[in-house]
């Protein structure tokens, strides 16, 4: 059979699995459809049933009900081998004793592919995960970022239905995961392969990913891009999870375009650029984003504007400046701010707060 015969990449089904360990339910009623060459992001804590639904995709696990379709095949009733799903473990998983052009062509050997066809796919491949010049190497001889492109262009050699990533990045070094973050986006887009990553980390998620499915407690919390997650949280789990939030307790208020959430214990409105489908005098978290904190000296503003708080503390982070504020009759809030905005405001100043973008979600 030539690889041109092969399976392409494909959309991928999941309907109503469910997986239980004695009386833990694992994963509940997860429902998900992914686009044939989409990237699409399991993010959540441990324990919340990302990697559980990862194995269940791959083989190595069997769910207790449901099925899985990658497009009109389904797939589930099969042996892990049977799946036409490519690989990429958080330790890669590389042969030693092979050399790279030889792990690539694993695969493709075991699958009975000519030696010319062979040959062809792995010249392919080097050139996309940007290893010409090493096909010789074995992995001790690569750093590992190299390493985890030879994973990768080892489960995208046969042409997989999908590609399933189990955090491959989580044993490298902080500097190294940005530019290999960047290096696999770029060439999932090239390969146009369907890819489903798993990871606790949301700033790979919001990097790398078409969408995210945010899971909480085996169950899936919210499903949108990344700008949807961090901008309009769904639940009070989203809001706290995907990126620094100040919450603040309160009841809805005003209607239409004049939305706004009152805080409780100090009835202080704050008006709402989104807002999650609620009804007025509901009970909200009012969540707002460091980053949408304005913060100016007071004796800048005459007459003053915005809430009147207290600098309590300054967290440098080199082009930002963490800064927390007590408000009264209000909960610590922090804002950020850049190192120029933020070098004439020092800790014990009084200063004037404006609050530039707010969103609510229910508060159970």
């Amino acid at each position: 059979m030539t690889s041109q015969n092969r399976s392409r990449s494909q959309s991928v089904h999941i309907s109503h699995i469910r997986k239980s360990f004695g009386s833990f339910d694992a994963i509940r009623d997860f429902t998900l459809d992914v686009a044939a060459g989409e990237f699409v992001t399991f993010l959540g804590p441990s324990g919340c049933g990302k990697s559980t639904t990862l194995k269940i995709l791959s083989g190595l696990m069997p769910q207790d009900s449901g099925e899985i379709r990658f497009g009109d095949r389904r797939i589930d009733m099969l042996p892990a081998n049977k799946r036409n799903v490519g690989l990429v473990f958080q330790n890669y998983a590389l042969f030693p004793h092979m050399t790279v052009a030889e792990n690539i062509a694993f695969g493709l050997r075991m699958r009975g592919w000519s030696g010319v066809e062979k040959k062809s796919r792995i010249d392919e491949l080097l050139a996309l995960v940007r290893l010409e010049g090493l096909a010789g190497r074995r992995p001790e001889q690569l750093s590992g970022g190299q390493q985890q492109r030879v994973a990768v262009a080892r489960a995208l050699a046969f042409k997989p239905d999908l590609v399933l990533l189990d955090e491959p990045l989580s044993n490298l070094d902080a500097k190294l995961r940005e530019q290999v973050r960047i290096d696999l986006r770029d060439i999932q887009r090239k390969a146009g392969q369907t890819t489903v990553f798993v990871t606790h980390d949301q700033v790979e998620a919001l990097v790398m990913s078409d969408r995210i499915v945010l899971m909480n407690g085996g169950q899936i919390e919210q499903i949108g891009t990344p700008v949807e997650l961090y901008a309009t949280p769904a639940t009070e789990f989203g809001a706290r999870f995907v990126g620094a939030n100040n919450l603040l307790k309160s009841k809805l208020g005003g209607g239409g375009a004049e939305r706004h959430a009152v805080v409780e214990g100090a009835a202080l409105p704050v008006r709402l650029t989104t807002v999650s489908r609620l009804v007025k005098g509901s009970d909200v978290w009012c969540c707002i984003r460091p980053e949408h904190i304005a913060v100016r000296p007071a004796a800048d503003l005459k007459p003053a504007s915005g809430v009147l708080a207290t600098v309590t503390d300054k967290i440098y982070q080199g082009t930002t400046i963490l800064i927390d504020l007590d408000i009264p009759g209000v909960e610590k809030m922090r804002a950020e701010r850049s190192t120029s905005e933020a070098g004439r405001i020092n800790i014990g100043d009084a200063v004037h707060v404006d609050f530039e973008q707010a969103h609510a979600v229910p508060r159970n």
